[in-house]
C-alpha cells in the first residue's frame, strides 16, 4: 500500500467507510479528497467499491460547482478518467444529476485498458477484465465490473454527522453553490478576499455567488465587512452562527 493511499483509506474511514484502519484526525476537504481518490483508486478494488458507495448514499454532500472548478485547474489528465468512470456510475445508480458538470469536465481514457492496476500487469486478469467490463466502464475506456454497492460498508448517518460537524452546512444544502463557498472559505480562507476571488474558487459568477452571499449572510453562516475598496468575506464562528438559529452549539 503507497502512502497516498493510506492517506486516502484513513480520510474515508473519518468519512464512515468501516476500513479497518485509524481514521484521520480531521475530517476531509470532500473535493479535494475525491481528486485524491482518483489518484489512487486503480491501486485498490475496495476503495473504488466503497467510496462509490459513498457517493450513491452521500454524493448530495459534494460541493459540485468547487469540485468541477478543482477537476479543471488542478486534477490531472491521466486521473480525469478515473473520476469520470467513478462519477458515472453513481450516476448511474442514483439516477441523479448532481455530477453531471463535474463529469463533463473529464474524458475517458486515450486506449483502453483495465481501471485496476493489478489485472494491467496480469494476461488472465487483463481478458477477464475485459470481458466482464460494464458499459459504463468501456465508455471510459477503464474496464471494470459492474458496481454493487456496499451498504454494510458505511457507518450510520448519525455517526457521520456527529464525528464531522462541518459537514451538517453540506447537508443543509446539498451540494449547492452555498456549499461551495462555505467548502472554499473553510479549507482556503484566502478564497474569501473578495467576491470576484470567491467566484473563481468556486467556479461560477460574481454575480452568482453574491446572491448565494446574501442568502448564507441572512442565515448568520458568513459575514462581509469593507476592507478598504473591497467587501472581505469569512465564515461565521460555530457557536454564532448558532444562535442566529436558535440552535445550541452541540447540535449545530
Amino acid at each position: 500500500m503507497t502512502q497516498a493511499l493510506d492517506h486516502v483509506i484513513s480520510q474515508w474511514a473519518r468519512l464512515g467507510v468501516a476500513f479497518n484502519t485509524q481514521p484521520s484526525a480531521e475530517s476531509a476537504d470532500l473535493e479535494l479528497l475525491l481528486l485524491e481518490t482518483a489518484r489512487v483508486a486503480s491501486q485498490d478494488e475496495r476503495v473504488f467499491v466503497t467510496v462509490a458507495t459513498w457517493l450513491c448514499r452521500y454524493g448530495h454532500l459534494v460541493a459540485r460547482h468547487r469540485l468541477k472548478r478543482l477537476v479543471t485547474v488542478e486534477l490531472e489528465e491521466q486521473y480525469k478518467p478515473v473520476l469520470g468512470v467513478l462519477l458515472d456510475t453513481v450516476r448511474q445508480q442514483t439516477e441523479t444529476a448532481h455530477f453531471n458538470d463535474v463529469i463533463g469536465e473529464c474524458s475517458p481514457a486515450p486506449e483502453p485498458a483495465p481501471l485496476f492496476e493489478i489485472e494491467r500487469n496480469h494476461d488472465k486478469l487483463h481478458r477477464l477484465a475485459e470481458r466482464h467490463a460494464s458499459p459504463i466502464s468501456k465508455r471510459w475506456n477503464l474496464w471494470a465490473r459492474t458496481l454493487h454497492p456496499k451498504d454494510s460498508a458505511l457507518r450510520p448517518t448519525r455517526w457521520i454527522m456527529e464525528n464531522n460537524p462541518g459537514y451538517q452546512s453540506r447537508a443543509d444544502f446539498k451540494g449547492d453553490l452555498r456549499s461551495s463557498i462555505i467548502a472554499a472559505l473553510r479549507h482556503r480562507p484566502e478564497a474569501g478576499e473578495g467576491e470576484t476571488s470567491l467566484a473563481r474558487s468556486c467556479g461560477a459568477t460574481r454575480a452568482a455567488v453574491r446572491n448565494s452571499l446574501t442568502s448564507l449572510e441572512r442565515a448568520g453562516r458568513v459575514e462581509r465587512e469593507y476592507v478598504g475598496n473591497r467587501r472581505k468575506i469569512s465564515l461565521v464562528p460555530t457557536q454564532a452562527c448558532s444562535a442566529v438559529n436558535g440552535t445550541s452549539s452541540s447540535t449545530a
